[in-house]
């Protein structure tokens, strides 16, 4: 009987305890704290699915630079790719069909829903719609899971994004690291108590993949409102060709993945820039 395989993006808004920015900012002091919470939250993880029975685990680190995970207390056999490199229209980060399902841990609500440090990405971003659905980190990461046949499975995350994954995904298993009461506050529960439900859930999971489907688009119009600043300015003198309003990118492709790869070079360049 084949060993199921599992990809995990990670994040830390959502972590346990975090409920400001700078607990979650390299180079801040209360950013190791913050990081060890984190760290303890994916072990938990990684460590209930190959208690579970998965075959293969490997991760893809999405929080600021991707310079988070301590691989020196990863077990043995599982991958981390770290640094952030830009997803292609043929590599979405590690992930492919190979694998039985997406789990996003450290997650967050999307931009513009009020909750504990609700965003989407970047402050750049206002909003992305995908073919008119409005979605955040969640949505975006599970369309592109949808393009290789991977359905999002778990979510752990504070409860304003676990609320999001099920709305999106009915049949998501979702683990609440903590109850968002306020933009920058939140009811915390105990870490070993998170800790444990995030273990059992990952053991469930690897032993019984969810009934998740896997969210297929098909060709996609991927639509970015941006707020006002340099950013916005520098990506309409680079790239005007791609606005459909003053402060609105649209991009057609094939697939999610395809238009948001083009959108990471169109921003590497902005970056560059800047």
């Amino acid at each position: 009987m084949k060993k199921p395989i599992f990809h995990i993006r990670c994040d830390m808004e959502g972590v346990a305890g975090v409920v400001g920015m700078p607990q979650v900012t390299p180079g801040d002091p209360e950013y190791p704290q913050a990081r060890e919470w984190f760290m303890q939250e994916l072990l938990a993880l990684v460590e209930g699915l190959l208690a579970g029975g998965a075959g293969d685990v490997s991760i893809f680190d999405e929080h600021w630079f991707g310079r988070n995970i301590d691989i020196a207390r990863l077990p043995r056999g599982v991958r981390a790719c770290c640094g952030k490199p830009p997803y292609r229209t043929d590599w979405a980060g590690g992930l492919d069909a190979n694998c039985d399902g997406l789990i996003l841990q450290g997650f967050h609500s999307m931009e513009g829903a009020g909750r504990l440090l609700s965003h989407t990405y970047e402050p750049d971003f206002k909003a992305i719609y995908i073919n008119g659905k409005l979605v955040g980190e969640i949505g975006m990461e599970t369309a592109i899971a949808g393009d290789f046949g991977v359905p999002l499975v778990m979510v752990a995350a504070d409860s304003a994004g676990t609320a999001e994954a099920r709305e999106l995904v009915p049949g998501v298993v979702t683990v609440d690291t903590k109850i968002s009461q306020a933009p920058f506050g939140a009811e915390c529960h105990a870490l070993p108590d998170v800790l444990d439900r995030i273990h059992a859930a990952a053991v469930a999971v690897a032993r019984e993949i969810p009934p998740a489907a896997p969210w297929k688009t098909g060709p996609v119009g991927l639509v970015c409102v941006f707020k006002p600043g340099a950013y916005l300015d520098k990506l309409r003198k680079l790239f005007p060709g791609l606005f459909i309003a003053d402060d609105t990118v649209q991009i057609n492709a094939p697939s999610v993945t395809a238009a948001w790869a083009d959108y990471w070079q169109a921003k590497l360049k902005v970056q560059a820039e800047l």
